[in-house]
C-alpha cells in the first residue's frame, strides 16, 4: 500500500511506525472545592517541568539547528510565564472549581481564539505558539511522554515545533503526520535536522497500524506500507547511495564552484544571525548572500542602539574577512511587525508599509542601521542591499540617506566604510520590469524568488489553496529572471538569487543558462548545488535555459529540467 502526501523533508527513513499518544479530552471539568489548591499546585509542577523542558529543547536546538530555530523555544519560555495565562488558569481553578486539565485547556483556547482574531500575520502565527504551550501542559498533567521517548517512524495527527525538535535522531528515523505543510513549523524544522518526514497525509493516516513496516520517501512525498522485502532492499540501496553521496559533497565542499568549461558561480549562504556564520563556512560557502537583520529588530521594544547593531554586522564580517557578505536592510512590516514602532492597521499588509516604504517613512530607524552597517563595513567585504525597491525613486532616496549618514560619520571623524557596493533585491514585477534603468543606479542584484513568486502569480506561499500557482517554475517568474539577468549583463553588472529556488539543484542548470553568478541559499544546500555546477557544462545550460525560456507551463519546465538532471544520474 503507498500512501500520498507531501515531501516535507528529503531522504529516506526505514522502520517500524509507532504512534504519538494523543491527549485524552475524557478529563474532569471540575473538582471539589476543598481539592482547588491542590489543583494550582499540580498546574505549577506541570508549569515547572515544561519550563525545564522547553529549556533543553532550547540548548538541543541551538546546537542542531541553529541560534534562530532555538529562538522559538525562548519566546515559548517567556509565553508560558505570561501573566494572561497563569491569571487566567487560577482565575478558573478559584472562581469555577476547574480541574487543572480544564483551566489550562480553556485559557489556552481563548488565548489563542484572540491571537487568531487578530488583524496582523505575525500575532496570528503566536496562536500556534500558545497551542504549542498548552499541549505541553496537558500532556505533562496526563503523563504522557514527549515525543523524544518514541522509536521508530513517529507518527502523529500533527507534530508540534516542539515535538520535532526533541526527536531523538538515534531513535526515530522519520515521521508522518496528517496534518501540516511543507511550510509548517514541524517541516521546516524536520529539514533543518534532516529528518525524512511525510506531511499532509489527512485520513490516510488511519491506514496505518502500529507496528507496520514503513518506507518513508522524503523525496517523493510517499509512505510504503508493508513493503515487499525486495521493495526494502532497494530503498536500503537508495539510501546507501546518498551516504555515498553525501561522503563525496564533504570532498567536494571548499573546492571551486566552476563548471567544467570554466564558468564560475559563488555558491553563498542565507543566515538570519551571526552564530549561522559557522555552518556556512563549514558548508563550503564562500561568503553570505543574504544577511537577514531582522533579528536585531523583531520582538524588540526599542530600536537597537547603533553600537548593538554595529557589533553584530562586525562578527559577520570578521568571521569571512575575504568573502563577499550582503547585508539587506531591516525587511520589516508585512508578517514581521516592529513593536516599538507599533501595530500597523493594513487591510493588506503583504502590499503595505513594509521592507524599504517602512525605513522610508521611519528614517531615524533606517539611518541609524546604515550608519552601523558603514561602520562595520571597515571589518570586511560589505555589500549594502535594499529589499522591495519597486521604483527609481525608492532606490534614489535609499541612497542619499546612505549618503547622509556617511557624511555624518565624517563629520563626527568616526572611522566608516566609503565604497560600499549598493544593490538591491528584486522581489517584485515591477522591479524586473524596470531593470535597465534600475542596473544604472546599483552595483548588483539579487532576486528573491519567494515574494517575486508571490507577487507575480498573486499567491499567498502560505496559502495551500493556491500552492500550485505559487511555484517559481512558473514560466512568468522564469522570464523575468531572465529578463534582469539580461538587464544586469547588459549594464555590467553582477546578479544573484537569494531566493529559496536558488538551493533548488534541479534549477542550477537553468539559473546558470540564464547568467547568473551568485546563488545563496540555506547552509545544508550548498554542497548538492556545488557538485551538480561541478558536473555541468555552461554552454549545455545556456541551450537549456533558451529552451525553457519557450515553455508555458510550469509542468513543462519541471519536466525539461529533470529530463536534462538525467544525464547526471548519481
Amino acid at each position: 500500500m503507498e500512501l500520498k502526501g507531501i515531501a516535507a523533508s528529503a531522504g529516506y527513513a526505514l522502520g517500524h511506525v509507532c504512534f504519538l499518544k494523543e491527549i485524552s479530552n475524557d478529563f474532569a471539568a471540575t473538582v471539589l472545592p476543598e481539592q482547588r489548591e491542590a489543583e494550582r499546585e499540580r498546574f505549577l509542577a506541570a508549569q515547572v517541568k515544561a519550563r525545564l523542558a522547553l529549556e533543553e529543547l532550547k540548548e538541543k536546538a541551538a546546537k542542531t539547528m541553529g541560534a534562530h530555530q532555538a529562538e522559538v523555544f525562548a519566546a515559548h519560555q517567556m509565553m508560558l510565564e505570561d501573566p494572561t495565562l497563569m491569571e487566567g488558569i487560577f482565575e478558573k481553578i478559584d472562581s469555577a472549581s476547574a480541574s487543572a486539565e480544564a483551566a489550562v485547556s480553556e485559557t489556552v483556547e481563548t488565548i489563542a481564539a484572540m491571537f487568531s482574531a487578530m488583524n496582523d500575520d505575525y500575532m496570528r502565527e503566536r496562536a500556534a505558539d500558545i497551542k504549542d504551550i498548552g499541549l505541553r501542559l496537558l500532556r505533562i498533567l496526563q503523563g504522557i511522554e514527549d515525543a523524544a521517548a518514541y522509536q521508530g517512524i513517529l507518527a502523529a495527527q500533527d507534530l508540534l515545533p516542539s515535538d520535532t525538535a526533541s526527536l531523538d535522531l538515534d531513535k526515530v528515523f522519520g515521521f508522518v503526520t496528517a496534518l501540516g505543510g511543507k511550510t509548517s513549523h514541524s517541516s521546516i524544522l524536520a529539514r533543518a535536522a534532516g529528518i525524512p518526514a511525510v506531511v499532509g497525509l489527512g485520513a490516510q493516516l488511519a491506514e496505518l497500524k502500529d507496528g507496520d513496516m514503513l518506507i518513508v520517501d522524503g523525496h517523493a512525498g510517499s509512505v510504503l506500507v508493508n513493503p515487499a522485502q525486495e521493495v526494502i532492499e532497494e530503498y536500503r540501496l537508495r539510501q546507501q547511495r546518498e551516504k555515498q553521496l553525501a561522503a563525496r559533497l564533504a570532498e567536494i565542499a571548499h573546492l571551486p564552484s566552476v563548471t567544467t568549461d570554466g564558468y564560475e558561480v559563488e555558491l553563498a549562504a542565507n543566515i538570519g544571525t551571526p552564530e549561522n556564520m559557522t555552518k556556512a563556512v563549514a558548508a563550503g560557502a564562500e561568503g553570505v548572500g543574504l544577511f537577514r537583520t531582522e533579528f536585531l529588530f523583531l520582538d524588540k521594544t526599542s530600536v537597537p542602539t547603533e553600537e548593538e547593531q554595529y557589533q553584530a554586522y562586525k562578527t559577520v564580517l570578521e568571521a569571512l574577512p575575504k568573502g563577499k557578505i550582503v547585508i539587506r536592510t531591516l525587511d520589516a512590516g508585512g508578517d514581521k511587525q516592529l513593536s516599538f514602532i507599533g501595530g500597523l492597521k493594513e487591510e493588506n499588509p503583504a502590499l503595505g508599509l513594509r521592507a524599504i516604504r517602512l525605513c522610508l517613512v521611519y528614517r531615524d530607524v533606517f539611518k541609524t542601521q546604515l550608519r552601523a552597517l558603514l561602520r562595520a563595513g571597515v571589518h570586511g567585504n560589505l555589500h549594502i542591499m535594499f529589499p522591495m525597491i519597486a521604483t527609481l525613486e525608492e532606490l534614489r532616496t535609499a541612497k542619499s540617506l546612505l549618503q547622509e549618514a556617511a557624511a555624518e560619520l565624517t563629520a563626527e571623524g568616526v572611522v566608516h566604510r566609503k565604497d560600499v557596493p549598493v544593490g538591491i533585491m528584486v522581489e517584485v514585477p515591477a522591479a524586473a520590469m524596470l531593470a535597465d534603468e534600475l542596473a544604472q543606479e546599483v552595483a548588483f542584484f539579487s532576486i528573491g524568488t519567494n515574494d517575486l513568486v508571490q507577487y507575480t502569480m498573486a499567491a499567498d506561499r502560505m496559502n495551500e489553496h493556491v500552492a500550485t500557482l505559487s511555484d517559481y517554475f512558473q514560466p512568468p517568474v522564469i522570464r523575468l529572471i531572465g529578463q534582469v539577468a539580461k538587464a544586469a549583463e547588459r549594464h555590467g553588472k553582477w546578479v544573484g538569487m537569494c531566493g529559496e529556488m536558488a538551493g533548488d539543484v534541479l534549477s542550477t542548470p537553468l539559473l546558470l543558462g540564464l547568467g547568473l553568478t551568485e546563488l545563496s541559499m540555506n547552509a545544508r544546500s550548498i554542497p548538492l548545488v556545488k557538485y551538480r555546477v561541478r558536473q555541468l557544462q555552461q554552454t549545455d545550460a545556456k541551450e537549456l535555459a533558451e529552451q525553457v525560456l519557450k515553455l508555458s507551463t510550469a509542468s513543462a519546465i519541471k519536466a525539461a529540467l529533470e529530463n536534462f538532471s538525467t544525464r547526471f544520474a548519481d
